[in-house]
């Protein structure tokens, strides 16, 4: 975090009064980072009093807010070896249980309190009334706490098409990112192993598109001509020994070849 704060923090940007040595002591203040940190702001262990806090509240005209980013999941997106890295523990009555583990995926929390809960928020508002609301200083009564969504059933009925040209979640915008990468390596590698490695390229052959396969009309084998040469009975397969076979003879197929 010091680290970042340095890389990032330009004071010359910022608001007067507000140097890199007055963040230091803000870091003082929370952590204790020098010996005199407890008398100078007040203590800030476990042992630390209202005292204390009011100590460091009021020598300081700065407070903090610090915004974390988490990489929260879904269960499209869990990620096992990320709850294992959660370095963030939950105290439940079922024990410590991880930030991530708590909150994501199917969702510990929603388990737990299920299990633990006395009452609903619509029973204890019923029971114990609502918290006062306030805007801008002055008080704003209800008169009623049931709420007032109505929920169209077509709208609710209506169900999400799994054909579609255009990507409607983070999921699946990230898996066509990955199979255009894949495609291009595979370019980029086929052109290295031609270039470089000279590794001859596989033939492409053209055998015709779908609807030429379609048009083709099969051969009528039980028709055709055969042709086959006539032989003597000599043994040598010819009429007068020496090599040289009768003229050719024409023959209707009595059958066509199984599997033509």
């Amino acid at each position: 975090m010091a680290l970042a704060l340095l890389k990032n923090y330009r004071p010359f940007q910022g608001p007067k009064g507000l140097t890199l040595y007055d963040l230091f002591k803000k870091f003082d203040k929370t952590w204790a980072l020098t010996k005199k940190s407890s008398t100078k702001y007040g203590r800030t262990s476990p042992d630390r009093t209202y005292e204390d806090a009011m100590k460091r509240r009021q020598t300081d005209p700065w407070n903090f807010l610090f915004i974390a980013g988490m990489w929260f999941q879904d269960l499209f997106n869990y990620d096992f070896r990320r709850t294992e890295m959660c370095i963030i523990p939950y105290a439940t009555q079922q024990g410590e249980i991880s930030f991530c583990a708590y909150n994501t995926g199917i969702g510990w929390r929603k388990i737990i309190e299920n299990m633990h809960k006395n009452a609903t928020v619509a029973e204890w508002y019923r029971t114990h009334g609502k918290h006062e609301i306030y805007a801008k200083g002055k008080k704003v009564d209800l008169d009623c706490y049931e709420h007032s969504l109505k929920i169209d059933a077509e709208d609710a009925a209506r169900v999400r098409h799994l054909e579609h040209d255009i990507p409607l979640t983070a999921a699946e915008e990230d898996r066509i990112r990955r199979k255009k990468a894949y495609e291009e390596q595979a370019k980029v590698r086929a052109i290295y192993e031609e270039l470089v490695l000279k590794k001859p390229q596989p033939a492409v052959v053209q055998i015709g598109t779908v609807g030429d396969i379609a048009k083709a009309v099969p051969a009528n084998f039980a028709n055709a001509p055969v042709t086959t040469a006539s032989a003597d009975g000599n043994g040598n397969g010819h009429a007068n020994g020496n090599g040289i076979a009768k003229t050719p003879q024409t023959e209707k197929a009595a059958r066509a070849v199984a599997g033509d």
